[in-house]
């Protein structure tokens, strides 16, 4: 790889390439490996900076990330890349926390569902568990086992949401209904309960 310009960044150093931005490396790392602008560096020491300090530093990143909270493979993945680490870095990243249990998508659909159930729509679960890139099998799966919660979660977000709301008007029924129904729940179990409402009124 012809490096074309290194540019320092704080405590670190951008090193580019042809194609434009690569990777950073602390001085003493630029040092070590005989980095200089206008040079060539040889495919072993780049793929020695790749396989050794590169990712060493991404998975002592990504496992920090893991601390803080629970991530699917898509969303660990978009992290690190918003941080520009080399694509090839990421991947073996990626294969090393999936094969020692610290990503699975799995795991993390229970968990998420288990979490959220109580608050949200299986249908708005189901849109946000496919934007985290979970299989659509493994979402449908962790969705069926928590059916029964949706229509708990929705009483409860119904009853709290219609308090001190004039459920005889027809504007304000509709406007109940869109709400929730923009929220995820089915239109069924919408109207079921503003009838419910409507005879209680009567």
């Amino acid at each position: 790889m012809y490096i074309c310009k290194i540019e320092k960044d704080g405590k670190q150093y951008r090193i580019y390439g042809e194609n434009g931005y690569e990777f950073s490396l602390y001085y003493s790392e630029v040092k070590r490996y005989h980095i200089e602008e206008q040079c060539e560096l040889d495919e072993d020491v780049l793929q020695d900076i790749y396989q050794t300090v590169l990712y060493k530093r991404v998975r002592e990143r990504a496992l920090y990330l893991l601390e803080r909270r629970p991530y699917s493979i898509l969303d660990m993945k978009n992290k690190l890349k918003k941080n520009q680490y080399p694509e090839q870095v990421i991947a073996r990243v990626i294969d090393f926390l999936v094969k020692y249990h610290y990503l699975d998508d799995v795991n993390y659909a229970e968990l998420y569902v288990s979490s959220y159930s109580n608050r949200k729509s299986q249908r708005q679960m189901r849109y946000e568990l496919a934007q985290k890139g979970i299989d659509k099998d493994v979402i449908v799966t962790c969705l069926s086992q928590k059916e029964d919660s949706e229509q708990e979660c929705f009483q409860i977000r119904f009853e709290r949401y219609i308090q001190g709301k004039d459920m005889c008007d027809f504007k304000v029924r509709q406007k109940v209904y869109r709400y929730f129904y923009s929220k995820g729940f089915p239109g069924y179990m919408i109207e079921q309960a503003l009838d419910a409402i409507r005879y209680d009124v009567e």
